[in-house]
């Protein structure tokens, strides 16, 4: 395994996090049904639609032991809204609107009709936020295993783009980590959401981003007076829809995210597709990895900061010609390289180890490949890229 404690100068440096976390400790809860009220607590405001037994906090229920909201009705229209108005107890900082990797993120227990959390602002004035007030709702998701909820990325005017939950594993019942990335400033303001998914109940070791939801336009505008303005954020809103829903560890701020792109070749046992493990956060470290290589074999880590040339030749550069490999690409350029060895099983890994100390290069972007000596064409695999940002 290869430990690449420091990138270069210009990635990593000492500085604050940007993450600011609501975990729910500091509220009372209950194990026992109906759980303690949520409303009232600690600038909480929550609504019971059509059932006696309203949201509560449990005292240890959360996938760590810890408290969580919790609702447990079931029956026709049966759902709770609550919303949270940032003050002095707990806030996040309002965003600029010009933020590159603004970021959202919550553990939530799936259910069945649909579980939702997203940013909002109290456009009207009245100190609560609902879903059945206009234009109080900005950016948010919502994950449900019934066939016409599945995971959706919800824009600021409240369309939505829908992805099924069958290819990335989620059933109901999981705790799943939900992270939406928001670039604010993209389209001229328009914005774009990505949405990432771990599956805390599986043990995922980290993110994987979630396919079609991806870069979808939010309809933010920067000059609205409405939830639609994301500089207007100042509350967190959720929503569940019928029974056995949780949520915990609201977490708001700037992400660190991985995204893949181009495509791997073979090593010796397939292909090498190359992945990043962990939170991507400060004071964590970030695991990159790729499998399906040969055995005590030299590999080689790749950072870049341009996917268009390198060397005056355009990005991706197809290899095969020049080396004789077999479906392999370059997709960076070359500013660092390191060098390490593969695990002894076959089929083996490469991994690079990089430490995220806390840093004030909050959302700088590199771009990184694998590659390994093998016994395959050319002698060489590569895998695909990855475009990674710090937080």
């Amino acid at each position: 395994m290869l430990i690449f404690r420091c990138l270069v100068p210009l990635l990593l440096a000492s500085g604050a996090s940007a993450q600011f976390v609501y975990d729910f400790n500091r509220l009372a809860g209950s194990n026992q049904h109906p759980y303690t009220l949520l409303d009232g607590q600690d600038n909480w405001s929550e609504q019971t639609f059509n059932a006696a037994n309203r949201c509560g906090v449990t005292a240890s229920l959360s996938h760590d032991g810890t408290p969580a909201l919790r609702f447990q009705e079931s029956g026709p229209g049966y759902g709770c809204d609550a919303s949270r108005i940032n003050d002095t107890s707990w806030l996040y900082p309002p965003f600029s609107g010009n933020e590159r990797n603004a970021s959202f993120q919550v553990d939530m227990r799936v259910g069945f009709w649909g579980g939702s959390f997203g940013l909002a602002h109290d456009t009207n004035g009245d100190t609560i936020v609902r879903g059945n007030q206009a234009g109080e709702l900005g950016v948010r998701f919502t994950l449900g295993t019934q066939s016409n909820v599945q995971l959706r990325l919800y824009a600021a005017d409240q369309t939505f783009v829908r992805v099924p939950l069958g290819g990335l594993g989620i059933g109901g019942g999981n705790w799943i980590r939900v992270r939406v990335v928001m670039d604010l400033a993209a389209g001229g303001g328009v914005g774009a959401g990505s949405v990432f998914v771990q599956n805390l109940t599986t043990g995922a070791p980290g993110f994987t981003a979630v396919p079609g939801l991806q870069d979808v336009p939010l309809a933010l505008d920067p000059t609205a007076t409405d939830a639609t303005n994301p500089s207007l954020w100042d509350a967190v809103w959720l929503h569940f829809e019928g029974a056995t829903y949780e949520l915990d560890n609201i977490d708001i701020g700037r992400a660190g995210y991985a995204v893949p792109f181009g495509t791997a070749c073979s090593g010796v046992s397939g292909p090498s597709e190359l992945v990043a493990n962990g939170p991507i956060q400060t004071g964590t470290t970030l695991v990159l990895e790729s499998g399906n290589h040969a055995a005590n074999s030299l590999g080689v880590t790749i950072f870049g900061f341009d996917t268009t040339t390198y060397s005056g030749n355009a990005l991706p550069l197809l290899l095969d010609p020049l080396f004789g490999t077999s479906g392999c690409s370059l997709y960076t350029d070359v500013v660092v390289a390191s060098y390490g060895v593969t695990t002894a099983a076959t089929p083996a890994t490469l991994a690079a180890n990089i430490a995220i100390p806390g840093g004030n290069w909050t959302g700088t972007a590199f771009f990184t490949q694998q590659a390994c000596f093998e016994p395959v064409p050319g002698n060489m695999s590569f895998t695909n890229g990855l475009r990674v940002r710090l937080p």
